[in-house]
């Protein structure tokens, strides 16, 4: 199997949290990367890891590029955001590396997430017997792995005209199923992901739909269609599980707001 290459991306206001996932993950790979950008690096010093230092001014595209540049040929890309977190990091990678070892057919791993609206309520099309596994119709951009052959395809895309980087992960996940490789999703491990985004989610939807329009080739748009159909009759029911995880979130900022308050 390939060497896992871990990035973590990380960015104003999130550097404490990626330097301890960069902690957790040392000595359990051959190599670990932090993708950054914005002020107050000094978190990261001391750390065994490579720096790859981007302008503040740019988002998930750039960093995602600044990935690709620096993955060598043959390793399998593992990327986790800053904003996420997970009870065993350590486990998560176990875990990955087990997948990839033992799923010939496997090009894109992820962990089970919350934050996200693509839950495996909508995303499932099949478990894997007697295994912690299913494979899915969607990832998301989060945490995941891709295998040489799918980031090798990534580093082929033009992304000039995706700022914000929304329809990177439909573009792997059409990649891989377009080559009759399979997204699978680990149910041992979970993720929780912050519910926010800094930046306008209606003109990143516009350039995803520009961004997909060019870039997916013939058999890529084809597996888009598809996944698209799959998981459209489960829409509502994972929109609302959704939300009723942000209202829940929402709640319990508000609460941790008030108790610092009153102390």
């Amino acid at each position: 199997m390939s060497d896992i290459h871990v990035f973590i991306i990380s960015w104003r206001g999130q550097h404490d949290r990626a330097a301890h996932i960069a902690q957790c993950l040392s000595n359990r790979l051959n190599k670990i990367s932090i993708v950054y950008s914005g002020p107050d690096s000094g978190a990261f010093d001391g750390l065994d890891c490579q720096r790859i230092y981007r302008d503040d001014r740019l988002f998930w595209s750039d960093k995602f590029r600044a990935c690709l540049d620096h993955c060598a040929p043959q390793e399998i890309m593992l990327v986790i955001h800053a904003d996420c977190a997970c009870e065993d990091w350590g486990d998560l990678l176990r875990k990955c590396r087990n997948a990839h070892a033992s799923l010939d057919n496997m090009a894109i791993w992820s962990p089970k997430m919350r934050g996200t609206p693509w839950r495996l309520e909508k995303t499932r099309m099949e478990r894997i017997n007697n295994s912690d596994w299913s494979i899915v119709a969607q990832t998301d951009g989060i945490v995941f792995s891709m295998i040489p052959a799918i980031a090798q395809r990534m580093r082929e895309a033009d992304y000039s005209l995706n700022f914000y980087g929304l329809g990177i992960d439909w573009l792997f996940i059409c990649a891989a199923y377009a080559r009759n490789k399979i997204a699978v999703l680990d149910e041992s491990v979970l993720v929780h992901h912050q519910l926010s985004r800094g930046y306008s989610s209606r003109e990143a939807r516009a350039q995803k739909q520009v961004f997909l329009s060019t870039q997916l080739l013939q058999e890529e748009h084809a597996a888009y269609v598809s996944l698209r159909r799959h998981m459209q009759r489960r829409k509502h029911y994972s929109k609302m599980l959704y939300w009723l995880e942000y209202v829940s979130d929402c709640l319990k900022k508000a609460k941790f707001k008030v108790l610092n308050f009153i102390k």
